[in-house]
Formats: C-alpha cells, sequence, structure tokens
C-alpha cells in the first residue's frame, strides 16, 4: 500500500470552489465479519474517506437505513443528510446527499422517480426490477450566494433501456430547472455510452474530459475490492451543466486503514460557477 494512502486525493476547497464527491457504499448483506465485503468491516473506512476528503457535497448510492444512520453519526454535524428511499414511502435502499452545511444553504429538496410518471414515488418503468429514483437539492452557497441543484443518483444494473430514459428525464429535470447542476451517480454504464450522451445532449456533461487537471491515475470505478485498474470503465461519476468550470478530477483507489472503503472507487470533482 503506498505511504499515501490515508491522505485525500482533493481535500477541503475553498469558495467558490465547490468540491463534489460521489460514492456507491455498498449495500449491507450479510458476511463474515473479516470478509471484504463486510459493512463492519468497512464503516470506519467510508467515513474516514468522506472526513478526510471533505468534500462540498457528497452523493451516496444503495445505502440501506442502519448504514445511513452509521454514516450520519460517523460523519457528525457538520454534513445535512438528504436521502430517501425507493419505496413508494421512502422506505428501503436509499439514494442521497450530505451537504456541508457550514458552506451550503438548502433552499429545496425534492425527490423523482426513475419512471413514465416521475412524480409518484415507488413507480417503476422500462423493465426495472424494482425502482430507481433520484434525489436533488437546490443549495445556494454561502460565501458566494450562488445558487445550482446537486442531484443523486443510481441508475439500473439491468435495462439499457431504463438507463437511457432515466438518463433523458434527468437531462429534463435539469433543463426545465434553469439552474447549474451537478449530477453524481453510478450510471451503470460506462463513460461514452448512450445514457451520458442523452445527458450531454441535455447540457450535462461529464466533468473528467473538461478539468483543469486529473489528480491521480485515470482508473475504472468498480474494482470490486481489487486495485483499480488504470484504464478501466468508469461507470461512476460527476456530470455537470456546461456553465461550470472543473478545476480538478479524480478516481480514488484509497485505502483507509488498509481497508477498501466499497466495491466501487469514488469520483472526485472541483467545480466552480460564476457568481
Amino acid at each position: 500500500m503506498p505511504d499515501d494512502a490515508d491522505r485525500p486525493l482533493i481535500g477541503a476547497v475553498q469558495p467558490p470552489a465547490v468540491h463534489c464527491m460521489t460514492l456507491n457504499v455498498r449495500r449491507r448483506v450479510p458476511r463474515p465479519a473479516d470478509h471484504p465485503d463486510a459493512w463492519e468491516r468497512r464503516r470506519d473506512a467510508v467515513v474516514a474517506l468522506v472526513t478526510s476528503e471533505a468534500p462540498t457535497v457528497l452523493a451516496v448510492q444503495e445505502a440501506l437505513p442502519t448504514q445511513v444512520d452509521d454514516l450520519t453519526a460517523g460523519l457528525g454535524s457538520r454534513f445535512e443528510p438528504l436521502l430517501v428511499g425507493r419505496g413508494a414511502r421512502g422506505g428501503g435502499e436509499q439514494v442521497g446527499l450530505f451537504l456541508d452545511r457550514s458552506r451550503l444553504e438548502v433552499v429545496e429538496q425534492r425527490t423523482w422517480a426513475l419512471s413514465r410518471t416521475p412524480n409518484r414515488p415507488g413507480s417503476r418503468s422500462w423493465a426495472t426490477s424494482f425502482p430507481r429514483h433520484a434525489v436533488a437539492a437546490v443549495v445556494e452557497a454561502r460565501a458566494t450566494g450562488v445558487r445550482f441543484t446537486a442531484i443523486a443518483t443510481h441508475l439500473d444494473v439491468a435495462s439499457p433501456w431504463a438507463r437511457l430514459r432515466s438518463a433523458e428525464l434527468l437531462g429534463r429535470i435539469v433543463r426545465e430547472r434553469g439552474l447549474p447542476a451537478v449530477v453524481m451517480a453510478d450510471w451503470n454504464s460506462p463513460a461514452g455510452s448512450a445514457p451520458w450522451r442523452a445527458l450531454a445532449e441535455a447540457g450535462v456533461v461529464d466533468s473528467w474530459g473538461r478539468a483543469s487537471r486529473q489528480v491521480g491515475e485515470p482508473y475504472g470505478t468498480y474494482p470490486h475490492y481489487g486495485s483499480p485498474r488504470v484504464g478501466g470503465r468508469r461507470i461512476d461519476g460527476v456530470l455537470t451543466t456546461t456553465d461550470a468550470t472543473v478545476e480538478r478530477v479524480a478516481v480514488s483507489n484509497r485505502r483507509p486503514g488498509g481497508v477498501w472503503p466499497s466495491d466501487h472507487a469514488a469520483v472526485h470533482a472541483v467545480v466552480r460557477w460564476a457568481s
């Protein structure tokens, strides 16, 4: 393990920059305590990763309610949790945001089903086996007064049709709201594929190719508890509206305390919008 494995790749940033981070935390499943996938083994590594990187906006996917409780307690009062389950009443596996209270004020919170009836929680379309959804917050940066929409989501793993239609829906949502936006997700499809192209057509583009600086190697984002592969598929990503300036991007290969936080790698982007 490299000597700098416990050092942040990005860390805290100064306004007007916004550090956006997305991580599929991998849902908790019964495992022996020493198994790489055991939540009891990974929990402290996730907390250490997030607290050391100090994102302004963190998007998480695949978090069960007990995991959200663990993260909320571990991250402390600095972060405001805005997470919603995918069920009709908001229960079950959650997607959402942790927002740095010292830098951001929440103006509005919204949730949409990724379906033909986005305003109906828990609804399904396009051959998905269970509901998918997106959780958003309109936030105002305390230092600059800039308002933007932060969206966390998780596209379907099985249906390419659902991934494309969901991406098109997200693009429409961003356009209709008319604010600068960052959309963070486990896209379950690689950068450059149809869902990413559909979002780009709506003006929501991959931050990776627009960054002034790439920190570290261009790793794939699904190493599954192995060493990330340079040039591997980026199925997780931070996308922004074209009015954003992207300063830095990174895919994390960090193992706090020698433990992989998840089967996915975290993705970072430092962006800013004009006041």
